[in-house]
């Protein structure tokens, strides 16, 4: 399987400089990212339009790289039981987004509510109402302007 890093974060994810490397380190760290085509081999899709139907209904985490391809998180897959781990659906549900990079950051930063760590950490580790309430308190911040939840 083939991963893919070529992407470009919009200004929201990088570091005060204006620097990629600390999110796009984050990552390349949780497993990088694949194409559609790696889904469907992954998940033994029928097809490519199940994919689609998945992004499209918010069902999935992606993100377009460089070149306009939708790439998707490697790490939001149950390769054993070759289905999307529990609670992601259930978070992508709570949460409000402006761009399609917040889910990924929503799910990789750590945060106070959780204790330092980050959704994704506690979806892991199955504390998957507390990833779901921290997905409500994060669109609850942006609906009240505050934008805690990035800056946690």
């Amino acid at each position: 399987m083939k991963l893919c890093y070529s992407f470009q974060m919009p200004d929201a994810a990088l570091a005060p400089s204006g620097d990629q490397s600390p999110m796009r380190s984050l990552v390349e760290a949780r497993g990088g990212c694949i194409r559609e085509a790696e889904v469907v081999e992954l998940m033994r899709l029928a097809d490519v339009s199940v994919v689609d139907r998945w992004r499209k209904n918010g069902q999935i985490i992606s993100v377009q790289n460089e070149a306009g391809q939708w790439i998707y998180p490697v790490w939001q897959f149950v390769r054993k039981h070759r289905r999307i781990m529990l609670g992601i659906r259930d978070c992508l549900a709570e949460l409000s987004f402006e761009n399609e990079w917040e889910p990924l950051i929503f799910f990789l930063r750590g945060t106070k509510s959780l204790g330092g760590h980050s959704p994704l950490d506690c979806l892991r580790t199955g504390k998957i109402e507390a990833a779901i309430k921290a997905a409500r308190q994060y669109s609850e911040s942006r609906t009240e302007g505050t934008g805690q939840a990035i800056r946690d």
